[in-house]
């Protein structure tokens, strides 16, 4: 049971913070958080060719524009298969996190086409790699 006054009424005694540590913890408060907070880039890496992507962009768009992207500014003429006009290069995305969670996520990761808007935005770095779909064929003559 609470103590009540003479008065019927329950008496309640706030305690009071000088306001130098609510200005202090105030201030920690705002460092703490937009240290945690993700920067607005994101750099891809391609041939060690460096290029920054806004977060919110890339995370707005599916995994498949995102590849498209890449494509238009990385490829070059080799990664594509006969012509630019027939059979994309295959791209592959890995990332590294701005949080890991353990061993399994530290380092690059392979990102998986699904989840692409939550994956991007934990990540600090993306390495994108042009797997070529060129083959050699070859024929063989009978006797």
């Amino acid at each position: 049971m609470s103590p009540m006054t003479e008065s019927g009424r329950q008496s309640s005694q706030a305690a009071t913070i000088p306001q130098d540590v609510v200005a202090a913890l105030t201030t920690l408060h705002d460092y703490v958080s937009s240290s945690l907070a993700l920067p607005p880039q994101v750099i891809a890496t391609c041939r060690g060719e460096k290029r920054a992507f806004g977060r919110n962009a890339l995370q707005t768009m599916s995994y498949r524009k995102a590849v498209e992207l890449f494509i238009n500014r990385f490829a070059t003429k080799d990664d594509w298969w006969i012509s630019e006009f027939r059979y994309k290069p295959e791209v592959s995305i890995y990332a590294m996190f701005y949080r890991t969670h353990g061993e399994e996520d530290e380092g690059l990761v392979l990102l998986d086409e699904r989840g692409w808007p939550e994956l991007v935005g934990n990540a600090v770095k993306l390495n994108i790699i042009f797997t070529s779909l060129k083959f050699t064929v070859t024929t063989q003559s009978s006797n």
